[in-house]
């Protein structure tokens, strides 16, 4: 099945979870999926202004973008190591990160070795917790099935730069060779760089610099 086909499904499979809800709750998670992004991005800094009990970085199978993302979060902030966690919404308990996200991770310095994938169900979501998403049909599958956590759930996009005409998802690299797996993990980098900024406060003394 083509990488387009499989998004296709899981557009339609979200789309029948949303309409499973009940309207008022449908209607706060479409409105979520819809809002602005410079609103985005301020609820983000506001979210993790208030030091979350975790970081949960979400994405498909977890053998890829946010194995990648937790690993390089974890590096750049040792302290907050415990406080960061990766899933998927459709991964396989134990599963190895995948082969080209093997071969490339080293290139930013980590390691994927030792990595084994986790079931976003395995995670144990509180209302205490960000949950960070590298797409939108992941973002939809989490708000679709946690409703509640709809005003903490986020794209990895919602801070930091976004490259020209590149959107705020992440495109999943699986199956697409080495390359396409490189450009995710810079975009990656990138982004976590911004988050890892918001969510770390600045030295006493020191102020954050002013937003533009």
């Amino acid at each position: 099945m083509s990488q387009r086909a499989k998004q296709w499904r899981e557009v339609r499979r979200v789309v029948s979870m949303l309409r499973a809800l009940p309207w008022s709750a449908r209607a706060a998670a479409i409105g979520r999926l819809l809002e602005w992004p410079g609103r985005r991005g301020r609820r983000v800094r506001e979210a993790l202004a208030a030091q979350p009990a975790r970081l949960v970085i979400v994405c498909h199978g977890n053998i890829m973008r946010s194995a990648f993302a937790v690993a390089y979060l974890r590096q750049q902030a040792p302290a907050l190591a415990e406080r960061i966690v990766g899933a998927g919404t459709h991964a396989t308990a134990g599963r190895a990160a995948q082969d080209s996200a093997l071969r490339v991770a080293p290139a930013f310095g980590v390691s994927l070795a030792d990595h084994g994938a986790q079931p976003l169900e395995a995670v144990g979501l509180t209302a205490q917790d960000v949950v960070v998403c590298m797409d939108r049909a992941n973002e939809a599958n989490v708000i679709a099935r946690w409703a509640a956590l709809a005003p903490r759930v986020f794209l990895i996009g919602d801070l930091g730069v976004v490259p020209a005409g590149a959107g705020r998802d992440v495109v999943d690299p699986y199956a697409r060779g080495d390359e396409a797996t490189r450009v995710a993990f810079a975009r990656i980098q990138g982004n976590a760089q911004a988050w890892l900024a918001a969510l770390t406060p600045p030295p006493a003394g020191e102020q954050s610099p002013p937003r533009r």
